[in-house]
């Protein structure tokens, strides 16, 4: 049986996170990784090809982390909940990650996805392609359709809206209680049913 290696992939993912939050997304390289954590260069090198590497499983990481929640809160029966339980949990999941909120701010997917390997970019799709279909799942069950404008409804009570709320207070502060109150009265509005013409 192998010795267990002293420093993980998480271990040197942590530590490009708080590189790219100090110095920006281009100050993660290998070397820097190799550094910051006192890994040797050829255990960073081992896992990851380079730096678009380390990025994009960083971001990946993140991404996943964020998303498996918000499916699990959007799968509530009661779809009224489950809206209040996808607010709630991005405002307490920012809160309790606020270095991986922070990095979903400071990221652009697309430069992201321009720089990683196909398997990342694989990976990725199936995580974005489950999180939207959880989201378009919800829509059904409460609109009874998804079409775009039930969707588009959706996404913003349901992420836009308690997204934008919380990245403004980041990385300084929690949000206060009157911001959640007022996203989730604001996204009740967005997701009532329309009125009779």
């Amino acid at each position: 049986m192998g010795r267990r290696p002293k420093f993980s992939t998480d271990d040197l993912l942590d530590t490009a996170m708080q590189i790219a939050l100090d110095d920006g997304p281009a100050a993660v390289t290998a070397t820097a990784v190799a550094r910051v954590s006192g890994a040797p260069s050829g255990s960073v090198y081992h896992r990851f090809a380079g730096s678009d590497e380390i990025l994009a499983r960083l971001w990946l990481r993140t991404i996943v982390e964020f998303q498996s929640g918000l499916v699990d809160a959007l799968a509530h029966d009661d779809t009224a909940a489950a809206a209040d339980d996808a607010i709630a949990y991005i405002f307490d999941w920012c809160a309790a990650n606020p270095d991986s909120a922070r990095l979903l701010l400071t990221f652009n997917e697309g430069e992201i996805g321009r720089r990683a390997t196909q398997p990342v970019i694989d990976e990725l799709r199936e995580h974005n392609a489950a999180a939207r279909a959880a989201l378009a799942d919800w829509t059904r069950r409460h609109f009874g359709e998804a079409g775009r404008e039930q969707f588009d409804r959706a996404m913003y009570a349901l992420v836009d809206l308690p997204y934008g709320a919380v990245r403004r207070h980041l990385p300084d502060g929690t949000p206060r209680r009157w911001l959640r109150d007022s996203v989730a009265a604001t996204a009740r509005e967005v997701i009532s049913p329309p009125e009779p013409r």
